[in-house]
């Protein structure tokens, strides 16, 4: 099994059918390696490429007013970028900052459109990560509106189980728009419920 293959099989579920051309895309992936600590792309700086998540944890965080508004996770398996600086090519707004050391592989913005100009499949993927990045990010937002904080929190468990030992109390608290105070009795609630 190849060092890419974990890609693959992401971006093969994405588009629903074999990739016909891997070669290409397998040319243009950089592997990439982070401390934990170490930023993946900065706010005030254009990003500059997307993020294929092999192995550990990316926070995507915002200030505001002084403080860290944790807005997003970045979880094995998963694509990660300023999708908003990377499409429009414009000063990020949001931080990726690796909680944990990570590993995986970038999609440069110049190589990724050279290869959309000569893949109308790898053009299509394109337009399938965007979509998904919109779903995703609609998901979170309609799950402030559906769910109490106890059941966001409680979803984001059964999803990343290892989120309580690699994320701090008071960064899953931002992420779930509450005060670690509140959190704190969250999870005592959710312990003397077991």
């Amino acid at each position: 099994m190849s060092a890419t293959s974990n890609i693959r099989e992401q971006l093969q579920a994405l588009l629903q059918a074999p990739i016909t051309d891997w070669e290409q895309f397998e040319a243009i992936l950089q592997p990439v390696a982070f401390h934990a600590g170490d930023y993946l792309a900065e706010a005030g700086k254009v990003a500059n490429a997307i993020f294929f998540i092999e192995t550990g944890i990316v926070r995507v965080y915002t200030l505001h007013e002084g403080k860290e508004i944790s807005m997003d996770f970045a979880f094995p398996g998963a694509f990660t970028t300023s999708y908003a600086s990377f499409i429009t090519r414009q000063p990020a707004a949001v931080n990726l900052q690796a909680i944990t050391p990570v590993s995986g592989y970038a999609f440069h913005y110049a190589d990724l459109h050279q290869l959309y100009a000569s893949s109308p499949q790898a053009e299509k993927i394109g337009r399938l990560m965007a979509e998904y990045q919109y779903l995703h990010k609609y998901n979170r937002e309609l799950s402030f509106l559906r769910f109490s904080a106890q059941e966001r929190y409680a979803q984001l468990l059964q999803e990343h189980p290892e989120v309580v030992q690699h994320i701090s109390i008071k960064q899953i608290a931002s992420y779930l728009g509450i005060e670690p105070e509140s959190l704190s009795r969250i999870r005592k609630n959710m312990s003397s419920a077991d």
